[in-house]
């Protein structure tokens, strides 16, 4: 099932980028009820509405895309450029993008009311994740199911029955996380760093921004293990959980991670 419905997902994320309206470039608005949104990558210099002929200077954002989910349990999808995020009312989950390492590729992701997750995947750049009014927003760091390089929905029951869920590998990672409390969170915006480092090498490859996020999940610094950290806790700590422990934590980020 899972094949079959990636496979369709990819096909339909193609077919948006392939068929975008130039009126519409850029922006991409879900319904009240719960849908599933891929950014269109479509404001670039090939769109001879945003790029006259003839002009040597860059008129587009660079495929960057504003996707409002309003209503509902949505599942949003950056795909490339430099992507902005609403979720809205509703539980939704969020992809910035798969650009894998590709610029521009930092995010900005806001949850608003709900309890919202945001599923980082590598390559993806440096990204902003605000949780919003949610109990359980959670942030994940994870190498994302994709084909043809367009993350695929499995299905799912529940609230995401009629979107799918992304889906990805947690456990086997090429990273780890640490966590970093800012410290003064009133003048930066955001609460918490979390920076990624690679395995291999130890080096820091990205930092994502978060506020009013409650939960993190990732990858053990020495691999093969899911870690979660509190961030609600005074002095949170990332510590090895089990998928067990996951569903008990957050249903949706078990229902995507393994």
């Amino acid at each position: 099932m899972r094949t079959t419905l990636g496979a369709l997902t990819a096909a339909f994320a193609a077919s948006l980028v392939l068929t975008a309206s130039p009126g519409h470039a850029a922006i991409v608005r879900g319904t009240e009820a719960s849908d599933a949104l891929f950014g269109l990558d479509d404001d670039n210099v090939a769109d001879l509405e945003i790029q006259p002929e003839g002009v040597a200077a860059n008129q587009s954002l660079n495929d960057a895309d504003l996707i409002d989910g309003l209503g509902g349990h949505d599942v949003m999808i950056g795909l490339l450029g430099s992507d902005t995020m609403i979720g809205g009312p509703g539980d939704d989950v969020m992809v910035g993008g798969t650009e894998q390492g590709q610029a521009p590729n930092s995010d900005v992701q806001i949850g608003g009311n709900g309890n919202d997750v945001a599923v980082w995947a590598g390559g993806d750049g440096s990204d902003l994740f605000d949780g919003g009014a949610g109990h359980f927003d959670a942030l994940v760091f994870g190498t994302i199911d994709k084909i043809d390089g367009i993350p695929t929905l499995s299905a799912a029951t529940g609230k995401y029955r009629n979107t799918g869920l992304p889906t990805a590998n947690v456990t086997g990672q090429g990273g780890f996380c640490r966590l970093e409390r800012v410290a003064d969170p009133l003048a930066r915006g955001f609460d918490f760093l979390v920076r990624f480092f690679s395995r291999s090498t130890g080096s820091l490859l990205v930092t994502v921004r978060t506020r009013d996020v409650e939960q993190v999940f990732c990858t053990s610094e020495a691999g093969g293990a899911i870690t979660y950290a509190d961030l609600t806790d005074a002095d949170p700590q990332l510590v090895e959980v089990s998928l067990d422990e996951v569903e008990r934590l957050n249903r949706t980020v078990r229902a995507i991670i393994r």
